[in-house]
């Protein structure tokens, strides 16, 4: 019987992973609702891995097994340290990281054992779940263009092709209360409000890393700052915005679909070569 198979040694990343999915749910949620995620949030889930974590890899010793979790170290300082350089470059927002990271170490490997079922499409080698993870939400994030562009179709909202992958349009009036970033430039001439998309490559840039145009969340924040251009969004009557879905959403479906299905990358490389 192999270390994957011992359910002992499994129940403390069991009792993790139940941890951080509730975690990761109520942090979703204060992300769409706030676009901000409190630090408190992560301190239950710190309280509760550290000891099943030092559970685990005390199972993990005394049943002989280090050896084979030798190789789990370095995926897991790498993971750790490429997921900080995430941040380091604005791939990804602070919460985002501090999801991956908690995920990297306190559940380094798949909770389930094999005589469980799950995941339904197997695991993947050395069951290294962090990988899984990642990839899968990548997966999801790259659905959601998708998913707008199917709305914006059946809506009947028009814009250049990419525009309708990348976002939605939004009541003028109403800007502050949505989130995203203005995709559109206004100026006013003779009375009239001019508007033009901004170029598809700043639009990615923007939504990826930050950039400089303008958030709904700071027009919110700042009215005063950006009275100008609320008065043209007004007058526009409506303004089209990126989709201001959090990653942390595609993380939390990562974990989740990692757990149950498995990891979408075998999967993939089955499906290709099979």
């Amino acid at each position: 019987m192999d270390l994957f198979s011992m359910p002992a040694v499994m129940l403390p990343l069991l009792i993790n992973a139940i941890a951080l999915i509730i975690t990761l749910i109520y942090g979703c949620r204060e992300d769409i609702r706030e676009r901000a995620v409190p630090v408190v949030m992560w301190y239950p889930a710190v309280a509760i891995g550290i000891p099943m974590l030092i559970w685990f890899w005390y199972s993990v010793i005394t049943a002989g097994d280090l050896r084979l979790m030798m190789p789990l170290i370095p995926l897991i300082l790498f993971f750790v340290v490429a997921f900080y350089l995430f941040t380091r470059f604005n791939l990804v927002g602070m919460a985002d990281t501090k999801a991956l990271i908690l995920i990297t170490v306190l559940i380094p490997c798949f909770p389930f054992v094999p005589l469980t079922g799950y995941p339904v499409f197997g695991f993947p080698p050395y069951v290294f779940l962090p990988f899984s993870v990642l990839f899968n939400a990548v997966v999801i994030n790259l659905i959601l263009p998708v998913t707008f562009f199917i709305m914006n179709v059946i809506r009947g909202n028009r814009a250049p092709l990419p525009y309708l992958f990348l976002g939605f349009p939004v009541k003028g009036s109403e800007i502050e209360d949505k989130f995203g970033i203005v995709m559109e430039e206004f100026t006013e001439v003779n009375g009239e409000v001019q508007r033009t998309f901004i170029g598809i490559g700043a639009a990615i840039k923007d939504l990826v890393s930050g950039g400089r145009r303008v958030y709904t969340k700071s027009l919110k924040e700042h009215p005063e700052r950006y009275r100008k251009e609320l008065a043209l969004y007004r007058k526009a009557g409506t303004v089209w915005i990126s989709y201001g879905v959090p990653f942390l959403i595609p993380i939390t479906g990562g974990l989740l679909t990692a757990l149950f299905l498995g990891d979408l990358f075998g999967l993939l490389i089955r499906l290709v070569f099979s």
